[in-house]
């Protein structure tokens, strides 16, 4: 009987243990990728509008449909990875009104998402919690259990080196895919944690010295025409409040008017619209860096 209870509970013992080591294994490697990205002076956070930014050799933690506050735990695994010959003095991070909308919130709610974004996104965020990140208040209790859960995917986070270019294809009458909510809802009165998210960002930024460049790509017409206005307007005071500290800089580019050709979808570039970006931002980035 003894040997009936010793023997599983001995595997689970061990089993466990294994899981930790790899786990310790995981974040070595995880902090290794940001220890090597104090080597450049420009590193880029955000979503896949980090893809639309053409800046060579620049290493990027970035994630298709990546929310704020997996954004703001990237910063701080690079600041945990700061030493006194770090050569980072400016960080890139893209940023649009949907950051802060409702299909964002739903998501970080911890809600179950129909596409598979926790498993996606929030897999990639174990090696980069801590323990008292488990006792935030203003993290729901969801989004925290699909934090632990998905951190058991045991995966690793990579930066990325490159970007992609692409040619525009929408048609004339191209019009964005918005839903209802979107639309005719106020949703930005609601964006709690994605406001949190981007106070904590702008926090750690004061906090290591860093420049902020809040990068905001061009969208396409539609988009900005179809949004709730309220909404677009409150985002605005907060990209322009941010703006205000010395160390911020918001490259305010979302309402440029670009024809159809600049873009692959309604907040997605092609070449051209890159292009556009580029001649933007290097003129900042080498004002900042020199």
């Amino acid at each position: 009987m003894r040997a009936l209870i010793l023997r599983p509970l001995c595997t689970v013992v061990l089993v466990v243990f294994g899981l930790i080591l790899l786990r310790s294994v995981l974040q070595r490697f995880t902090q290794g990728e940001f220890q090597a990205a104090h080597k450049s002076r420009v590193v880029v956070f955000g979503d896949s509008h980090g893809n639309d930014v053409p800046l060579r050799g620049v290493p990027r933690f970035n994630r298709q449909a990546q929310d704020l506050v997996s954004t703001w735990l990237r910063m701080r695994a690079l600041a945990d990875a700061q030493s006194p010959d770090s050569q980072v003095d400016v960080v890139v991070l893209t940023l649009w009104p949907m950051k802060f909308g409702p299909l964002a919130e739903d998501r970080m709610s911890g809600a179950i998402q129909s596409d598979g974004w926790h498993q996606s996104v929030l897999g990639k965020a174990g090696p980069l919690l801590r323990l008292g990140d488990f006792l935030r208040a203003e993290w729901p209790w969801r989004l925290k259990w699909q934090l632990l859960l998905h951190s058991a995917q045991l995966e690793s986070v990579r930066h990325m080196m490159g970007w992609v270019c692409r040619d525009g294809n929408l048609a004339n009458d191209y019009c964005a895919p918005l839903s209802d909510r979107a639309m005719h809802t106020d949703w930005f009165q609601d964006a709690r944690l994605s406001t949190w998210a981007f106070s904590a960002i702008l926090d750690l930024v004061d906090a290591t010295g860093w420049q902020l460049v809040i990068l905001e790509n061009p969208m396409h017409p539609s988009y900005l025409e179809l949004a709730n206005q309220a909404s677009l307007n409150a985002y605005l005071d907060l990209m322009h409040d941010a703006a205000e500290a010395t160390d911020v800089h918001y490259l305010h580019m979302g309402w440029d008017t670009l024809p159809n050709s600049a873009f692959f979808d309604f907040h997605h570039l092609s070449c051209e619209g890159m292009a556009h970006v580029q001649g933007r931002l290097d003129p900042l980035l080498e004002g900042l860096l020199n």
